[in-house]
């Protein structure tokens, strides 16, 4: 009889970030650990697996040779660096998000309205649209603007 073995699943083991991993040039993000030098993730949350990393990537590294006041500078460093590539990232999603819903607004006034973009109200109704949601503290300057027929034509 030949036994039937289960497959073991090592992300259920509810495995936790270890700070003393740092020594390897890790940090914790999205429950992975990352790598500060090159940014790679590990699969698994163990010690091995980041001596292991740290050992056939970075050993010849001019981070290998560093005291250990020095690689708690550059840790500190790197982790800064890190969270700043990623709040740039955040910043231009959430811009890139307000973008594109404001499109989807000016998209749902032409329709609403069946208009084209020749009835200069029309066309400062959807630039208010889009002002509310990018700068909304430039409305004022905004609305003093006339769109009509006659100022449109004499340019």
């Amino acid at each position: 009889m030949s036994a039937i073995l289960k497959k073991r699943k090592v992300d259920l083991e509810c495995r936790a970030f270890n700070p003393e991993w740092e020594k390897y040039f890790f940090t914790e993000r999205f429950e992975q650990a990352q790598c500060l030098i090159c940014l790679k993730t590990v699969a698994v949350l163990k010690e091995y697996n980041m001596h292991r990393h740290w050992e056939t990537q970075h050993q010849a590294s001019s981070f290998a040779s560093m005291s250990a006041a020095e690689r708690k500078e550059a840790i500190v460093k790197l982790s800064g660096n890190l969270q700043k590539s990623t709040s740039l990232f955040r910043k231009q999603t959430t811009k890139a998000d307000k973008v594109t819903r404001v499109s989807y607004e000016v998209s749902r006034l032409l329709a609403r309205r069946m208009k084209p973009f020749t009835d200069g109200d029309f066309i400062k109704e959807c630039i208010m649209v889009v002002i509310d949601s990018l700068c909304p503290e430039k409305r004022s300057a905004f609305e003093s603007v006339s769109l009509s027929p006659r100022s449109l034509s004499s340019h």
